[in-house]
């Protein structure tokens, strides 16, 4: 990755970090944003850019977006020795669901998420437990792939990390290197030349060196490396122009709203009127005017109907993400087509999500020495609420009750109407029946069917 690409990508990061903070964070970049109009003082500036409004579109979208993705709880799957980690997943101790969200959040934000699968850097026994330290798309440098026996790997990896050394921000180089993954700390000087500092570590896995680095990128288009436009782009770069409009026009209203009083004939300084309103007396000479200077034309008016425009191009950016809804007389299996083309951004990212934590949830059970298969996530595709309708479920028992389907298939039916919970299997189901003494016998007669 060149340097002016870097730069770009960190310029867009920025962008979207401060457009989801909120309004004070995009006044607060000051220039960055909005220019400082010819002529203006830096008070008249300070003023002007305060005067503005942030329309609060970008974050809106995202926690409607987290909102849909995280619909339903996800379902969490973990071996008995890497159980820890639904309580403690993360380098920060946060658990497995608070991972999920967070990753969920910035694969659709940013577009990028990183996920490294690691073990404590001291004190580790044989029950130390691994963790998956995360890294936003900001603190991800600059990456290297290579072709491995017929498959694209990374083969180093450029990380910003929140250590310091000596007051010095300390990165991290990941690198395969003759097939051993190596792990290195670093800090650039005041040239910005890299001074190495530590020792090279060798992560080992039961006194075995790794072939491969553990980590993933993951986006909204999977767990490839490359960069990806993030998808939040285009979005926050139409509010920020709706909020130089809105400074522009809180500016020009500003001016203009006030009418202004003006004199025109000869008028000694003694006679110069220093207030205004009701109550002050103008004693003027003769053959003196007065009159007031009000705004007339179109120009405040054009700049709402431009800030009108804009509006609607951000609903119109925002809608189609969030058209998570069943049209009347339309089948669910029509509806979840749909759904699943406009929720393009978030289906993708959903999967990716999954399909990533599975993958190093199921390293670290290899590492454990636990099943692999017992270590998984899952997560709902289902973005529509379709709570079954109580007709559909008396259809379902008479199906039942007939012989037509099993009770496990009943259950299941049950789990995707949002009757039955999602997350609980029905063997665990089946044994809180039966431990609250519920009828399990089969059904008495068929209900008419043959």
């Amino acid at each position: 990755m060149t340097y002016a690409r870097y730069d770009k990508l960190q310029s867009e990061y920025r962008l979207i970090r401060d457009c989801l903070e909120g309004e004070q964070a995009v006044k607060d970049a000051g220039r960055l944003y909005t220019p400082k109009p010819d002529g203006m003082t830096t008070a008249n500036y300070t003023a002007y850019v305060q005067r503005g409004c942030f329309y609060d579109a970008p974050a809106m979208t995202l926690r409607a977006l987290v909102g849909l993705a995280l619909r339903k709880d996800p379902v969490i799957k973990l071996p008995a020795r890497l159980e820890p980690m639904r309580l403690n997943a993360t380098n920060e101790n946060a658990p497995m669901t608070v991972l999920i969200e967070d990753a969920v959040r910035e694969g659709m934000s940013m577009g990028r998420f990183g996920l490294l699968l690691d073990f404590p850097p001291a004190g580790n026994s044989a029950n130390t437990v691994p963790h998956i330290s995360t890294f936003d798309a900001e603190a991800i440098e600059d990456y290297q792939t290579a072709y491995v026996d017929g498959r694209k790997v990374l083969t180093r990896v450029w990380l910003v990390s929140d250590e310091t050394y000596e007051e010095a921000e300390v990165s991290y180089e990941l690198i395969l290197e003759d097939t051993i993954y190596k792990f290195r700390r670093f800090i650039r000087d005041q040239h910005q030349t890299r001074v190495d500092v530590g020792e090279e570590i060798i992560p080992t896995v039961n006194g075995k060196a790794l072939d491969h680095i553990p980590f993933l990128m993951v986006s909204h288009e999977g767990l490839r490396p490359e960069e990806v436009r993030p998808p939040f782009s285009g979005l926050c770069r139409v509010a920020i122009s709706h909020f130089r409009n809105s400074c522009d026009r809180e500016h020009a209203i500003f001016l203009t709203s006030a009418p202004t009083p003006w004199i025109s004939g000869s008028l000694p300084a003694d006679k110069v009127t220093t207030t205004i309103g009701a109550g002050a007396l103008w004693t003027l000479p003769e053959g003196c005017q007065v009159g007031m200077l009000e705004f007339t034309g179109a120009g405040v008016a054009a700049q709402k109907d431009l800030m009108e425009e804009k509006i609607e191009t951000m609903v119109s950016l925002g809608a189609r993400m969030l058209s998570a809804t069943m049209n009347r007389n339309e089948t669910l299996g029509t509806a979840t087509q749909r759904t699943r083309a406009e929720l393009s951004l978030l289906h993708g990212t959903v999967v990716s999500v999954e399909a990533g934590i599975n993958h190093l949830l199921r390293l670290a059970a290899e590492w454990m020495g636990e099943n692999p298969e017992e270590a998984a996530i899952t997560l709902s595709r289902d973005f529509i609420e379709i709570t079954i309708d109580p007709k559909m479920v008396e259809a379902q028992m008479k199906l039942w009750m007939g012989g037509m389907i099993s009770r496990a298939t009943l259950y299941e039916n049950l789990q995707a109407g949002e009757i039955a919970r999602a997350d609980r299997p029905w063997q665990d189901e089946l044994a809180m029946i039966e431990s609250e003494g519920g009828d399990l016998s089969a059904p008495v007669h068929r209900m008419g069917f043959p």
